[in-house]
């Protein structure tokens, strides 16, 4: 009810980076320190914190893949190579990966 009160494009802007944290909120900071144009564009802002956020399509299928993945009755090379073709594909760290 409150974004829908907001007027033009920069306060609604405004109200969507006093939502961010951590990697976004310090990806906005070069933009608000420079009153970058793409803060006067809902449309503008949000085509580009996701085009740098997104996850792309490919790493979320590798992704459930991994949580699927297993040697079933073919060689443990096979499945060792599709195991690090998927791990390079997600953003995961090594822990879960090694999990």
């Amino acid at each position: 009810v409150l974004f829908r009160s907001l007027s033009s494009d920069i306060p609604k802007v405004a109200f969507v980076c006093s939502l961010l944290k951590d990697q976004a909120l310090k990806w906005t900071s070069p933009l608000l320190e420079s009153n970058s144009p793409i803060l006067h564009s809902y449309k503008d802002f949000l085509f580009a914190i996701n085009t740098v956020f997104q996850v792309p399509e490919q790493c979320v299928q590798a992704e459930r893949d991994l949580l699927h993945i297993s040697q079933g009755s073919r060689p443990a090379s096979e499945y060792a190579v599709e195991f690090c073709t998927l791990a390079a594909e997600v953003n995961w760290n090594q822990e879960p990966i090694m999990a």
